[in-house]
């Protein structure tokens, strides 16, 4: 009994963590290489609590420990979530930010040009 508890838990997991995934790459909180990677881990998930030949594990934890496995599980798996969500919008920063220091430095080049243009004109003036 304890085994189908847990198999059914393990499916409700995956499939909430699938949608947490899916609605944090909707909202570009996670960027598409990560969120793919989540989204077939909570299909393996799923298949591991609903697939009968895949679902044998569950028959090994002994009842007693059934309520902190799931605490356990459910908190490592949404705290390396959570750490992966702020790697990925520190990636989507860090190109935001090569995008602006590029834009400057093309900016800088052309002052420079227009700096060198005046100068030279000047020089041809005092000629």
């Amino acid at each position: 009994m304890t085994a189908m508890i847990l198999c059914v838990i393990t499916v409700l997991e995956g499939i909430l963590l699938l949608t947490v995934d899916f609605l944090s790459y909707v909202y570009q909180k996670i960027t598409v290489g990560i969120g793919l990677c989540w989204g077939g881990f909570a299909l393996i998930l799923i298949f591991l609590g609903s697939l009968p030949g895949l679902s044998a594990w569950s028959r090994y934890i002994p009842s007693e420990a059934v309520p902190a496995f799931l605490l356990i599980s459910f908190s490592i798996i949404f705290s390396v979530f959570y750490l992966s969500c702020a790697v990925s919008q520190l990636l989507r920063k860090n190109q935001e930010l090569a995008m602006h220091v590029s834009l400057l430095n093309q900016e800088n080049e052309t002052l420079l040009e227009m700096m060198r243009k005046i100068k030279d004109r000047l020089r041809e003036a005092d000629l």
